[in-house]
This record gives C-alpha cells, sequence and structure tokens, in this order.
C-alpha cells in the first residue's frame, strides 16, 4: 500500500508501547511507512498523556496493558481534554474487556495483536484520511467565511456608491429640468413675440427662421422632459401587485381613440391577460408600444394592432403586433437605443425615447423585449414580465443580447 502525501501540512503520531524492543522496531516502521508523519513515543500511560498536553499529536496510537497508567485509561484521559482525537488502541485477544471498554469509549480504530502491519497502515490512513479531509474542509469553509465577508462588504460599498450615484443624477436631473428648460422657453417665447409684433417688418423668410427656431425649442424642450421621463423609469421603486394586462390595455386603446375620433382602427386585445408587476411602470411600456403600433399605421389603408400572447419554451410571452410600416431586421440591433429611429422625424414625431424606456422597464421586471419586423408588413414587439431573479431569458428571441436597447 502506496503512503498518503499531504504536501500542504504536517501531522503527528504518538506511540505508546512499555516494551522498548517493540517500540523502537515499530516507531522504525512507522517512520519509513509515513515520512510525512512527526513519530512521538511514551514508555506507558502517564508518560503518553504528559506528551500528548505537550505536543497535541493528532493520531495517538497505543497499547492497552502498561504500568502506571495503562491505555484505556490514557485514552479516556485524552478524549476529555480532546473528544475528537484520533486513537488506535492495539489489543491481544485475550483482552476482551479492556477491547469493549475501548470500543465503548469511541476509539477511531483497534488492531489485534500480534499485530497486523496491513491493518495497522490501514488504520493509520484511515485516520490519516479523516483529519486532512477536516482540516481541508475547515480551510474551504473558512475560505468561503472570508469570501462571503468580502462580498457583502463589495456589496455595501457598491450600494453606497450607486446610493451616491443617484443622488448626483436625480440633481443633474433637477439642473436639466430647471437650468435648461428656462433658457429654452425664452427662445420659444421670443421668437413668438417677435412673430406678433414685428410680423410687418419681416419678410417672409425671415418668419420661418423665427417658425423653425421656436419649433427647435419645442423639439429640445420635448427631449429633455423625455430624457427626465427615463430617468424616473430607472430610478423608481418597484411596487409589484396583480396587472390586468388586457383591460390596462382597452384603456390604453380608448385613450389613443379619443385624440384621434374620425381614425378607423381595428384592435383585437385577448383575454385574461394577466402579469406581476408596477401598475405605474407597466402602464406606460404598454402606453409606448400600443401608441408607436398606432402611430406607425396611420397611412396604411386598413390599420389593425394587436395585444394577445403565446407560450415559448413553457414561458408566458405578450407581444403588441400591427401591420403598419414596419422596418427592416437588418437594423433591428438599433431598437431601444435613445435617440435612434428608424423613420425620419418628418415622416413620424417622437423623440426615440420610448422605447428605449419600455426597455428598461421590462428589465426592472426581470423580463425581455426584442421585436421582428418587415418593411411595409408591421412589426411585432415581443416581452416578458417576470420576477427579477429569474433564469435564463424567453427563448426564440432575435439577437436577445443586442434587441432590448431602441425605436421610437
Amino acid at each position: 500500500m502506496e503512503s498518503l502525501q499531504y504536501p500542504d501540512f504536517r501531522l503527528s503520531l504518538l506511540y505508546v508501547e512499555d516494551e522498548a524492543e517493540i517500540r523502537d522496531l515499530l516507531r522504525g516502521v512507522l517512520i519509513r511507512k509515513f515520512p510525512n508523519l512527526d513519530i512521538h513515543v511514551a514508555e506507558n500511560g502517564m508518560a503518553g498523556l504528559e506528551v500528548f498536553r505537550e505536543r497535541r499529536p493528532d493520531i495517538v496510537l497505543t497499547d492497552i496493558r502498561m504500568p502506571l497508567m495503562d491505555g484505556i485509561q490514557m485514552s479516556r484521559a485524552i478524549r476529555e481534554e480532546n473528544p475528537s482525537a484520533n486513537i488506535i488502541v492495539i489489543s491481544a485477544c485475550s483482552e476482551t474487556d479492556y477491547l469493549l471498554e475501548a470500543i465503548k469509549m469511541g476509539v477511531s480504530r483497534y488492531v489485534l495483536k500480534p499485530i497486523n502491519h496491513k491493518m495497522l497502515f490501514e488504520a493509520i490512513d484511515d485516520c490519516v484520511s479523516g483529519i486532512v479531509y477536516e482540516r481541508q474542509a475547515k480551510a474551504q469553509n473558512e475560505l468561503i467565511r472570508r469570501m462571503n465577508d468580502e462580498l457583502e462588504q463589495r456589496v455595501a460599498d457598491r450600494t453606497a456608491e450607486l446610493q451616491a450615484s443617484n443622488r448626483e443624477l436625480q440633481a443633474f436631473c433637477y439642473l436639466v429640468a430647471h437650468d435648461l428648460s428656462t433658457p429654452l422657453r425664452g427662445i420659444n417665447g421670443f421668437s413668438a413675440i417677435l412673430l406678433e409684433e414685428y410680423a410687418d417688418k419681416l419678410d417672409e423668410a425671415g418668419k420661418r427662421y423665427l417658425e423653425r427656431m421656436g419649433a427647435a425649442a419645442d423639439r429640445m424642450g420635448q427631449l429633455i422632459n423625455d430624457l427626465l421621463e427615463l430617468s424616473r423609469v430607472t430610478r423608481r421603486e418597484l411596487h409589484r401587485e396583480k396587472i390586468d394586462l388586457s383591460c390596462l390595455a382597452e384603456s390604453i386603446v380608448n385613450d389613443l381613440r379619443q385624440k384621434a375620433p374620425d381614425r378607423e382602427t381595428e384592435v383585437s386585445i385577448a383575454e385574461k391577460l394577466e402579469a406581476e408587476g408596477d401598475p405605474i411602470l407597466i402602464r406606460l411600456a404598454m402606453e409606448n408600444l400600443l401608441g408607436n403600433a398606432c402611430k406607425y399605421t396611420a397611412r396604411v389603408p386598413s390599420p389593425r394592432i394587436e395585444f394577445g400572447s403565446c407560450l415559448v419554451n413553457g414561458e408566458t410571452v405578450f407581444y403588441v403586433r400591427d401591420n403598419g410600416i414596419g422596418f427592416d431586421m437588418a437594423y433591428v440591433h438599433k431598437l431601444f437605443i435613445p435617440f435612434q429611429r428608424l423613420h425620419g422625424i418628418n415622416e413620424y414625431g417622437g423623440t426615440g425615447i420610448g422605447l428605449a424606456a419600455v426597455q428598461r422597464i421590462i428589465a426592472r421586471h426581470g423580463g425581455k423585449i426584442w421585436a421582428e419586423g418587415e418593411p411595409g408588413k408591421g412589426a411585432t414587439f415581443y416581452f416578458t414580465v417576470r420576477c427579477p431573479v429569474a433564469g435564463s431569458p424567453a427563448g426564440n428571441q432575435q439577437d436577445g443580447n443586442s434587441v432590448g436597447e431602441g425605436v421610437e
């Protein structure tokens, strides 16, 4: 049998035997067999107990019958000081009572005389293996504890940094809302005054310039408002509750119809669609998706919008589908990126912020959003809503990592 090698640390063994010849002989065998063990010896139980207290060996190998203090008495005293001590008892067949006492005391192993070296080596190997396992487990547990402590500290530090960043972001948002919006309102107001009070002194080109100046100021103001809304979407604390998405979609569609009463659009909304999420944020996401569907079907002869759901890999996926202008899938990577547009501002209004807000709302709900489209044949936006700790995203996505970033 090969000796065990444990390069990380050394172990020690105390061998207690009152017969010097046997003690010296077996000590030599143990040194050769277990070169990684420090071998200590004692001539009786009393001496063995003193060596144990001084050296604290990992394994105790002891004979039973000895003067002054026998092996059982010594083992009992050792166990009182160290209940988990590894003790191997060498016993003659005639020492049944001693052996039973040793077994009751819970010795690690016992070896009968005459000593079978193979069995003795196996007993020592078993003890060494157990000690090594316990020490490695203890070291691993300590490492895990330290790593957890470090991780908790990093999380605490990161949380503090994020809180500070949020405070700075809030201050910046206030700066944007107040310090930038005010001069824009001034530009818009003064251009309107010029057009109204000095119209007779301006030629047609001058009037057009002022009109364009006012329109640009209006658009800049809308961009600022949309950016602030996007910031609020990111910072708002989630308040989850069950949401009737079908009823929510009906409400949003009714609002859209009131804004364009003369427009005829076929709308299909599946019944009893529900999800759990923040009602304010989910409504904002649905308003953007349905609003976009309404906007991009404005120029088709028979506009149609559909809100429904399907199962993808066992997960409920909601979708908003339209038969509007659509988009080229070659540019799908631009979807959900703020200010990115697939259609000109003169064709369709908006600032390019809406779908970026939708992506952030869905992400905060632990879901994914992706889209499919074809020029002239409409578009479909798919999304999932689930707990933030949920696992992998819904299957069947179109480049799920890049889609989820785009266009209004």
